[in-house]
């Protein structure tokens, strides 16, 4: 599911918890399905936010890199994408991929999402997919993005709300919105905290910000194995949290994949939540 190893810092605290899915080059085949069902989307709204050539971007939460290159993309090569990610893995693979593409006009950084490094008041717009809901206390990254940006620029968020996800008719499916939303209390998250971005935003001192919100259907063999792969991934951490034994973890995989190739079931995605808005 979640599109970073966006955590700040190696073990539990206030700021920051474990990252349940794969890392690095195990985590491509989801992050790029997940990559294709938001990001027709996500260009609009951040269009229509004011991002365009030209432009220094801070990509929060970075993975392996597909959204800093869609970002750069859009810059283009008079601008400039800087990706952070606390995962070595993630940052390491999304060089990798970035190198091979020759994407000249991007950068990667490990660091802490709340507390990056990143020069103060230097940035055009900041941005992140996916990363708010693994972290226990969110306002502290949106503080250090807003922190980055500078007077008037922009701040675009982009969250799921975990437990919206579903087939229909239902399904095996069905599996990943309940385990999520069972596994996070025991990390002490909140993976439907999506809906209440604009709250946090709101308590950061930011007025006037336009939400919107959309729920893709999973259309290509590719994007309907987006919720199978994110079950599959975390499948140790709902194994470790009591909340499915090994053997039913193996059996829903298997019923989730008939799911998929059964060409009748509708399968969508979480709902996504995407705020913008312009630092004072």
């Amino acid at each position: 599911m979640a599109e970073p190893a966006p955590n700040c810092g190696p073990e539990s605290s206030p700021t920051h918890a474990p990252y349940a899915l794969a890392t690095g080059s195990a985590a491509v085949r989801r992050l790029h399905a997940l990559h294709g069902v938001y990001s027709p989307f996500a260009r609009g709204v951040l269009a229509d936010a004011g991002l365009k050539a030209g432009m220094k971007v801070a990509d929060f939460g970075c993975g392996v890199g597909m959204t800093t290159r869609m970002l750069a993309e859009i810059v283009g090569p008079s601008g400039s994408v800087t990706g952070v990610d606390f995962s070595a893995e993630q940052v390491e693979e999304a060089r990798e991929i970035s190198a091979r593409a020759d994407i000249g006009n991007v950068s990667f950084l490990q660091a802490n999402a709340c507390d990056t490094g990143l020069p103060r008041a230097s940035f055009d717009l900041a941005y992140c997919r996916f990363l708010l809901l693994h972290l226990p206390n969110p306002a502290a990254c949106i503080e250090e993005m807003l922190a980055i940006l500078k007077p008037g620029g922009i701040l675009v968020l982009e969250d799921g709300d975990l437990t919206t996800a579903m087939s229909q008719p239902p399904t095996a499916l069905d599996a990943f919105a309940d385990l999520f939303g069972r596994l996070g209390p025991t990390r002490g998250l909140d993976y439907s905290m999506a809906k209440d971005l604009h709250r946090l935003v709101e308590a950061a001192g930011i007025s006037g910000a336009r939400v919107v919100y959309h729920q893709p259907a999973c259309i290509t063999d590719e994007h309907r194995q987006f919720l199978k792969w994110s079950v599959e991934e975390a499948g140790s951490a709902f194994v470790g949290a009591s909340l499915i034994t090994e053997e039913q973890l193996a059996t829903t995989l298997l019923e989730m994949q008939q799911a998929v190739d059964t060409p009748d079931v509708t399968i969508l995605a979480p709902r996504m939540y995407l705020v913008s808005c312009v630092k004072g």
